[in-house]
């Protein structure tokens, strides 16, 4: 999503020597599964350990936790389940793993046979809109990480200094493209489709337009989907 800024670090920086910018999908795919690792790591843990030893340990043991969890111990899992923490994190775990499925190779160019009806739930444009889902996900993640169990000052809640940078860049990436959209209009000039089922576009250039190495062009079918670039 931030490729101005991938470009810029790109050019401008030695970070291309150790991040692999050029080969950002397949970069995107192992932070994907590092992500994934640490969701099911951080859930296995709560799961088999923290939730088993509350619901369990003795009254002497139990007793130092109570002013956060309550004088009455809770009585199962439903208990962290229906709780802020527990629903946020499960919803995220959910549109998550929609993402990441509809991502496959399979679903997203349509090789799995499914009936009609649920044709329109693979192929490209469920791909591209699930992988918007991040949008709730960053928006659960926040709550998810007020509503803590242990910690209760503002300041040791520090979920939303991880998250504001991110956040910000990619608002930033979003202004730029938006104000660049507008900018100046191009006129298709050809199209031709070449062995290997390769699309060209051939295009008028913009006045004062001068190409660097690392640039690229957004390409919006309407007919397609007025959202999908």
């Amino acid at each position: 999503f931030c490729r101005n800024s991938i470009t810029w670090l790109r050019s401008r920086t030695k970070l291309g020597m150790a991040v692999p910018f050029d080969d950002n999908i397949n970069f995107h795919k192992v932070v994907a599964v590092g992500v994934a690792v640490g969701v099911a790591i951080h859930a296995i843990c709560h799961l088999t350990c923290d939730f088993p030893r509350l619901l369990h340990a003795s009254d002497e043991a139990y007793a130092p936790l109570a002013k956060n969890f309550g004088e009455r111990r809770p009585p199962n899992y439903w208990w962290f389940v229906k709780g802020k923490e527990g629903w946020t994190g499960l919803v995220m775990v959910i549109l998550m793993a929609i993402a990441f499925i509809l991502a496959q190779p399979w679903f997203r160019r349509n090789k799995v046979k499914l009936p009609k009806a649920l044709k329109r739930l693979t192929g490209f444009n469920a791909f591209w809109y699930s992988h918007h889902l991040f949008v709730i996900v960053y928006a659960l993640l926040l709550v998810h990480g007020w509503f803590l169990y242990l910690s209760k000052k503002w300041y040791q809640k520090t979920t939303w200094m991880y998250l504001a940078v991110p956040i910000i860049l990619y608002a930033c990436e979003r202004l730029i493209r938006a104000f660049r959209a507008g900018y100046e209009t191009v006129e298709i000039l050809k199209v031709a489709v070449y062995p290997g089922n390769v699309l060209a576009l051939q295009v008028t250039k913009p006045q004062g337009f001068k190409y660097t190495s690392g640039q690229y062009i957004f390409v919006n079918c309407a007919d397609v989907s007025p959202f999908e670039w």
